[in-house]
């Protein structure tokens, strides 16, 4: 299974207060249909007058882009994302939402806790608070991406294709940034603020599937004596007390042995990545007519919970919703969606 994701916007405050969604996506594809989607979204590409080596999603319209989400909803693929209004994300909004992230990671401290802990749980807070507020605003998001497409692509997928959970890899469009950059803010923040969320918050999983391709390669193997400690020494950093809780998953080694730092202009799945992410984010934005993102909710994996975050209160500048394109938005968002359940016999793993 290949995920790949990339963003949309700037993730920058408008000046004029007016809503301006910027998000992150995840485009999650079973490695056994990958080849053949690729190759129908490159005839596809290929047939469009505006045809380059690499299309913008910016520069579709609506015709293409519908064309481009019916093209997807044909394989079991999926789509996840996370937007946020820049309009009510400020500097008043996120620099605090920031420090209360850092203050969390070092709230349940005592002097019981080893110094190597102390040591390491504080630098984590140091990097969150040193961070710009843009920076960080796009990494809180794609980490609650990565969380969210990790438990909905192993739950989704266990029923359908359990042998596509024996490999899991990830590629990201690096944009303009250096890879030594973005390589920096996975070591430092996403790698351990997600194995710290798994350490708390177990994997959900469905009784009786079949997960052994899965647990085979990323879980943890209670006879490896160094994971052991490391599972110990993660327990204790997240004072977690619960002795028969199983030894979880091995987030760190699924979220970074695979995992690629790319060029759109290279890579097929990106520019597919892209130019959903920019359809989404043009629909949002009321850049683009609904002809084009009616069908968009047919990509996504029927979900109560809201993908259009709020971190903390509003900014204190008042930024103003677009009430009525949200509306419409979220109703095709919520139509035609996929089912996480599947009500009929998942086919055998190979």
């Amino acid at each position: 299974m290949r995920i790949f994701v990339d963003e949309a916007g700037n993730f920058v405050a408008p000046t004029n207060g007016q809503s301006l969604f910027s998000l992150v996506l995840a485009l999650v594809v079973p490695t056994s249909v990958e080849a053949e989607l690729l190759q129908e979204f490159l005839r596809l590409r290929d047939s469009w007058p505006n045809n380059v080596v690499e299309i913008k999603g910016s520069k579709l319209d609506e015709a293409q882009a519908a064309q481009l989400i019916q093209l997807v909803s044909r394989y079991d693929v999926f789509v996840k994302f996370f937007a946020v209004d820049m309009a009510t994300h400020g500097d008043s909004v996120v620099g605090p939402f920031k420090a209360r992230q850092a203050d969390a990671i070092t709230a349940h401290l005592t002097a019981e806790h080893h110094p190597p802990i102390v040591a390491q749980l504080r630098d984590l807070a140091d990097a969150i608070r040193r961070m710009p507020n843009q920076l960080f605003l796009q990494a809180f998001l794609v980490i609650e991406l990565l969380l969210k497409v990790i438990e909905e692509s192993t739950f989704y997928y266990v029923q359908r294709m359990p042998d596509e959970l024996r490999s899991i890899g990830w590629t990201i469009d690096q944009k303009d940034r250096a890879i030594t950059e973005m390589e920096d803010t996975w070591s430092t923040l996403i790698l351990p603020m997600s194995e710290g969320h798994f350490a708390q918050h177990p994997l959900p999983t469905l009784k009786g599937a079949d997960y052994s391709h899965f647990d085979a390669r990323y879980g943890i193997d209670p006879k490896d004596e160094e994971m052991k400690r490391h599972v110990e020494w993660t327990r204790e950093a997240y004072d977690i007390r619960d002795d028969d809780r199983p030894p979880g998953l091995n987030a760190a080694f699924l979220l970074s042995e695979q995992r690629e730092f790319a060029d759109s202009a290279n890579s097929l799945g990106l520019q597919l990545a892209d130019m959903l992410a920019t359809i989404l984010r043009r629909a949002l934005n009321d850049r683009l007519q609904p002809s084009g993102w009616k069908d968009f909710g047919r990509l996504l994996i029927a979900d109560r919970s809201t993908p259009i975050l709020q971190l903390g209160p509003l900014d204190a500048r008042g930024g103003r919703l677009s009430g009525k394109q949200i509306e419409k938005v979220w109703a095709a968002l919520n139509s035609g969606n996929k089912s996480m359940l599947l009500r009929t016999t998942p086919r055998k793993s190979k």
